[in-house]
């Protein structure tokens, strides 16, 4: 496998304990369809590596596994901070208006309002206070917010994606300011 055919599913966040196990933790909402996981991947020196699960165990909001090979807690710890692979066909499949992030690259994005086709989704950024999709517009990059309360609907039929976007937001981006138009224009122009 692969990281272009996986997915992250969450982190070996530290030792726990003294014989080689691990706490991991998953970077899902609901964790129950992968609690019977025997198989996942770690990427070391830049290859992903399948460690068997021998055992897995609720602890607290995360979980304790103990893979095969690893009986210490020194070799524990080199696996530490490690994320952990799972093969996309593993993903539950998303109906209605959601959709996995790493699903919508080279998706058409649209504005729901009035119909415009805005661009093709290049991706999602996933930091801050909620995702956001990066569009290339015809050479213009958009960056298009996605807090819960906006409107979205998926067709994942045709790959495309309908957006609710703030009044003026894309002129921000594709239109630029007088200011910057003028730049230059008025050497001797003072401001009061």
């Amino acid at each position: 496998m692969n990281k272009k055919n996986g997915f992250i599913l969450g982190k070996l966040t530290k030792p726990f304990r003294y014989s080689g196990e691990l706490v991991l933790w998953m970077d899902v909402d609901d964790a129950s369809p992968y609690t019977g996981i025997k198989l996942i991947w770690l990427e070391l020196r830049k290859q992903l590596v399948p460690y068997s699960i021998i055992k897995l165990k609720p602890h607290n909001d995360r979980f304790v596994v103990k893979l095969e090979n690893v009986d210490t807690e020194s070799e524990a710890r080199e696996l530490s901070g490690k994320d952990i692979y799972l093969p996309s066909e593993m993903l539950p499949e998303l109906d209605g208006n959601r959709f996995y992030f790493h699903e919508v690259p080279g998706w058409t994005v649209v504005d729901l309002e009035n119909g415009t086709e805005l661009g093709e989704v290049t991706r999602v950024i996933d930091h801050g206070p909620y995702p956001m999709l990066e569009v290339e517009s015809n050479g213009e990059e958009l960056i298009l917010p996605l807090p819960e309360n906006f409107k979205i609907e998926v067709d994942r039929e045709n790959k495309v994606l309908r957006v609710e976007v703030p009044e003026g937001l894309v002129d921000v981006f594709v239109n630029p300011s007088k200011r910057e138009m003028d730049d230059g224009d008025d050497d001797n122009e003072v401001w009061l």
